[in-house]
C-alpha cells in the first residue's frame, strides 16, 4: 500500500509540471483572464437588467448602472496593482503585499459605485422642495437643486475619486512603464559615459606606440654611437656608448611596464580595452530592465539599480585611472638617478665632445619623456552629463508645483578651465532612482493616454449622469414618465 502511495505521488508530481507549465503560459493565462472578466461582466449585466430593485428604471437608468460598475470594476484593479506597486515591501510582509492591496481595490470598487450609482440617486431624488406639488415653480426649483448637486456637490465627491482611484489606476497601468521610460534615460546618459570613456582610454595605446618610437630612437642612437661615434666623434665602447645604452635599456624597461599596466587587468576587474564592453554591460542591465517589474517591484528595482551603479562605479574608475601618468612622473623624476652620468664625466676626464654628447643625448630624454608626459595630463576624459535626477529634480508634489511655474531663463555659465583638480572631482552620476507614483506625474505628457483612459472609465458615469439634468424623467421607463417622484 505503501508503495502504491509513493507511486501514485510521483504520477501526480510528475503530471503536474506539464499542467502548471501550461497555465503558465502567457497566452493562456491572457485567455483566462479575458474569460474571467467577461464571464463577471456577463453575469453583472444581466443580475442588474434584470433586478427587481430596478423595476420601473428604463433601459438608460440600467445601462448607466452597469456603466457606474464596470468602470467600478475596472478601478478596483488597476487600482490595486497601483497600490501594489506604492507600498509593496522586498521581504514577505503578508499585510502590505498579499492583504493591503486587493482590500484597497475592494474599498475604491465600492467608493465608485457609492459616488455614481449613489450619486445619481442623489441627483434624481428631490430634497429640499418636496412639499411643492406640479408646476413650472416646482420644476424650476428642482433644476436648480439638481444644479447644485451636479455642480457642487458631485464634483466634490469625484476630487476624492481623482485622488484616490484614478492617480492609482494609472500607477497600476503605466507605473513601471514610467519608470522604464525613466531608467531608459539614465542607461542612454550611462552607455555614452562609458563609450567616452573607453575611447579616452584608447590613448594608452597611443602612448605606448608613441613610448615604443622613442625607445627605438634611443636603441638606434646607442647603436649608432657605439658604431661611428655619430655624437661624439669616438666610435666603439667607452663611457658615452656605455651611458647611451644604458638609457637605452632603462627606457626599455619603461616601455615594458608601461605595457604591462596596458595589458594587465584593471583594478577594477573590468578591462576598459575590451572590445564591446560598454554594449555588454547596457544590454544586461536592459534586460533586466525589460523583467517583469509588477511580480516584486522593491526586488526588480534594486536589482538594476544596484547594476547600473556598478557600471557606473567601474566608469568613474576608469576616468580617474592615472597609473601610466604617475609611472612616468616617477621615473621623470629619477631619471638621474637610474641613469646617472659617468664618473669620468663628473670627473672632467671626458672630452668637450663626449661631454656635450652626453648632455644632449640626456636632454634630448628627458625632453621627450616630458612631452609623452603632456601629452598625457591635456588628454581629459568627456565632461560627465548630468543625470535625470539633476535635470529634473522635482518630486512628489513639487511636479505638480512645477507645471504651472513659468519656464526660467537659462543663466550663462561661465566657462571653467579643466584643470586636474577639476578633473579630478568629476564623476559619472549613479542612477537617478525614481518610484512609480513619481513617474507617472513626472512624464504626464508621455503617457497622456494612460490619464486619458483613466479619467475616461473613472468619470464616464458622470457625463452620463448629466442627462438627469435636463431630462429629470431619464429614470423612469416608458409608460411611467409621468409618475410623482
Amino acid at each position: 500500500m505503501a508503495g502504491c502511495a509513493a507511486l501514485s505521488g510521483a504520477a501526480l508530481a510528475q503530471g503536474s509540471g506539464p499542467i502548471d507549465s501550461f497555465f503558465a503560459r502567457p497566452a493562456v493565462a491572457g485567455l483566462a483572464g479575458t474569460t474571467l472578466v467577461l464571464v463577471l461582466m456577463a453575469f453583472v449585466t444581466w443580475g442588474i437588467l434584470t433586478s427587481r430593485r430596478l423595476d420601473g428604471s428604463s433601459l438608460f437608468n440600467r445601462l448607466f448602472v452597469i456603466v457606474a460598475t464596470t468602470s467600478g470594476f475596472f478601478s478596483a484593479v488597476s487600482s490595486a496593482v497601483g497600490f501594489q506597486l506604492i507600498t509593496g515591501q522586498e521581504t514577505e510582509d503578508f499585510f502590505r503585499n498579499s492583504l493591503l492591496p486587493p482590500a484597497f481595490g475592494v474599498f475604491v470598487f465600492f467608493l465608485v459605485v457609492a459616488i455614481w450609482v449613489g450619486g445619481a440617486e442623489l441627483v434624481r431624488e428631490r430634497d429640499w422642495f418636496r412639499g411643492m406639488g406640479k408646476g413650472l415653480v416646482a420644476d424650476m426649483a428642482f433644476f436648480v437643486e439638481r444644479c447644485i448637486k451636479l455642480f457642487v456637490v458631485i464634483p466634490i465627491l469625484a476630487l476624492i475619486l481623482l485622488v484616490v482611484a484614478t492617480w492609482t489606476t494609472v500607477v497600476g497601468i503605466a507605473g513601471v512603464d514610467a519608470v522604464r521610460h525613466t531608467y531608459n534615460f539614465e542607461l542612454n546618459r550611462l552607455q555614452t559615459e562609458c563609450a567616452g570613456v573607453t575611447a579616452y582610454r584608447q590613448r594608452d595605446f597611443l602612448f605606448l606606440q608613441d613610448l615604443r618610437l622613442a625607445v627605438r630612437d634611443v636603441s638606434r642612437a646607442a647603436e649608432n654611437e657605439r658604431a661611428t661615434g655619430s655624437q661624439s666623434g669616438a666610435a666603439g665602447r667607452g663611457a658615452v656608448t656605455d651611458y647611451f645604452t644604458g638609457v637605452a635599456d632603462w627606457l626599455k624597461g619603461l616601455e615594458t611596464s608601461v605595457g604591462a599596466i596596458v595589458a594587465g587587468e584593471d583594478p577594477s576587474g573590468v578591462s576598459p580595452y575590451a572590445p564591446d564592453i560598454c554594449s555588454a554591460s547596457v544590454d544586461d542591465l536592459r534586460r533586466k530592465l525589460a523583467d517583469n517589474g509588477f511580480s516584486n517591484y522593491d526586488l526588480w528595482a534594486r536589482e538594476f539599480e544596484t547594476g547600473f551603479d556598478e557600471v557606473a562605479i567601474v566608469v568613474n574608475r576608469w576616468r580617474q585611472d592615472r597609473r601610466i601618468e604617475r609611472l612616468l612622473e616617477q621615473q621623470l623624476a629619477n631619471f638621474d638617478r637610474a641613469n646617472p652620468k659617468p664618473i669620468a664625466y663628473d670627473e672632467g676626464r671626458l672630452s668637450a665632445g663626449q661631454a656635450a654628447a652626453i648632455d644632449r643625448y640626456s636632454d634630448s630624454v628627458t625632453g621627450a619623456l616630458k612631452s609623452l608626459l603632456t601629452k598625457q595630463r591635456r588628454a581629459k576624459p568627456p565632461v560627465p552629463q548630468k543625470a535625470y535626477a539633476e535635470l529634473y529634480p522635482e518630486r512628489g508634489l513639487d511636479i505638480i508645483a512645477a507645471i504651472f511655474k513659468p519656464t526660467p531663463v537659462p543663466a550663462t555659465q561661465e566657462r571653467v578651465s579643466r584643470t586636474a583638480e577639476v578633473v579630478a572631482a568629476e564623476f559619472v552620476p549613479g542612477l537617478s532612482a525614481i518610484t512609480p507614483r513619481d513617474a507617472v506625474l513626472k512624464n504626464a505628457k508621455i503617457f497622456s493616454d494612460v490619464w486619458a483612459l483613466a479619467l475616461a472609465w473613472d468619470y464616464a458615469s458622470y457625463i452620463l449622469m448629466l442627462a438627469y439634468l435636463f431630462f429629470p424623467s431619464a429614470e423612469r421607463a416608458a409608460g411611467r414618465k409621468d409618475e410623482k417622484r
